[in-house]
């Protein structure tokens, strides 16, 4: 979902409590505090974003402090959050602390997270990235003792091993943390190779609100009616328009895929520095009529947009650094009972269970992408077996109880020191 409707959701569910009032006195007394550190967080989307937030929502309000980076519409937000956010300036143009504006930035960071944590009587950090977050979070360790928890979601490691410094700092900084919660078996098996300790490393996949996905035909109506869609079949990929998704890869298997369902439409809902690329290749292979980009979706209507498709597609593929961990979007679309096709790179092998909610390809292929697309769509009761296999799914082995509750263990297993 888009991440200003995800706030609203959950405001739904949990009450507006700030400052501890309220709270079981007893619960109080026993629970772990814990300072949150993540530069990217609301208004801004992603899946690292959503994941902090159904995770951390479900904590009492006095136990998580969340400390995120600045934004210009963060007023908005903040104050309707069911625990305490402070902001500061976090964003930097160069992750290595060696370079003076970014020595200066991670100064101003650790200043302000070690008085929180005074403030706050923090007793675990736990970082959403290696760096900035983990870097901060060490330096604090070594001067309060405080230990630090990181998630690891695989590309951001793969941007660090791109510097011949951060390839000396980042599997330091992971093998520091007390624990690791790794996004997937891939990414597990590339802290591996890092040299990180295997035992320290936790995999714990994100989650989904499968309820939230599970809305009526009238609104997935309102989304074809809206792009003029009538009763074609419509494909849709949800994310950041960048190469490595793989929009441009399905863009130029469409003709192939017209020959066969000459109605089709292909709808692309994200914004992101390959738009006019993506524009201009449409016009280039001749399936302008075709794609529709509709943008940033908002109010809660990206479930709508599943619901409005017969197949979810992201072809993702590894292209430099940039690789899919994991894959958030395949979940959302199984909880929304559509069938679903991605790449075979990164970690979706843990987000789709190829043949059975979906299909993996070759996202380098188009004649594969082609094909896995004509294979769903030629075939109603595969692509309904699909959809139902992966709702079943998602409602089973990805509900956030599970994860808080695994989260939540291995929280307490840190502060006991096990």
């Amino acid at each position: 979902m888009t991440c200003v409707s995800v706030v609203k959701m959950d405001l739904d569910i949990a009450p507006r409590r700030r400052g501890g009032h309220g709270e079981n006195p007893k619960r109080t007394l026993s629970m772990t505090r814990i300072l949150v550190l993540s530069e990217h967080f609301l208004p801004a989307c992603g899946g690292t974003i959503t994941w902090l937030l159904q995770t951390y929502r479900r904590y009492e309000p006095a136990e998580v402090v969340v400390v995120a980076g600045e934004h210009r519409d963060a007023q908005l937000v903040d104050p309707t959050l069911p625990f305490k956010v402070e902001r500061i300036a976090m964003s930097m143009n160069e992750w290595d602390p060696t370079a003076p504006a970014s020595l200066w930035r991670y100064a101003g960071m650790l200043r302000h997270v070690l008085r929180s944590c005074r403030r706050y009587r923090i007793q675990q950090l736990h970082c959403m990235r290696v760096l900035p977050e983990g870097l901060i979070a060490w330096c604090v360790r070594l001067m309060t003792g405080r230990p630090y928890l990181l998630y690891a979601h695989g590309e951001e490691i793969l941007i660090g091993l791109g510097s011949r410094k951060l390839r000396w700092l980042i599997p330091r900084l992971y093998n520091r943390a007390a624990a690791i919660i790794a996004n997937s078996r891939k990414t597990k098996a590339l802290l591996e190779d890092m040299g990180v300790r295997p035992e320290n490393i936790h995999v714990i996949h994100p989650g989904v609100e499968a309820t939230a996905f599970r809305i009526g035909h009238d609104a997935g109506l309102a989304i074809r009616q809206r792009h003029n869609l009538g009763q074609s079949p419509v494909l849709l990929t949800v994310g950041r328009l960048q190469r490595w998704k793989g929009q441009d890869m399905v863009i130029q298997a469409l003709p192939r895929i017209v020959k066969r369902f000459p109605d089709v439409k292909y709808v692309i809902v994200g914004t992101g520095e390959d738009h006019a690329f993506l524009q201009r290749l449409a016009g280039d292979v001749e399936v302008q009529d075709k794609v529709i980009f509709a943008g940033q979706v908002v109010d809660g209507e990206q479930a709508a947009y599943y619901a409005a498709c017969d197949v979810f597609i992201m072809p993702n593929r590894q292209i430099g650094p940039d690789v899919e961990g994991f894959g958030m979007v395949f979940l959302e679309a199984g909880a929304a009972g559509k069938p679903v096709i991605g790449g075979c790179s990164g970690g979706t092998g843990e987000a789709i269970r190829d043949g059975v909610t979906g299909i993996r390809v070759d996202g380098e292929n188009v004649e594969a992408i082609a094909a896995a697309v004509i294979e769903i769509l030629a075939d109603a009761d595969k692509a309904r077996a699909m959809g139902e296999q992966g709702r079943q799914w998602v409602e089973s082995a990805f509900t956030w109880e599970s994860i808080v509750d695994r989260t939540r263990q291995l929280a307490l297993t840190v502060a006991r020191g096990v």
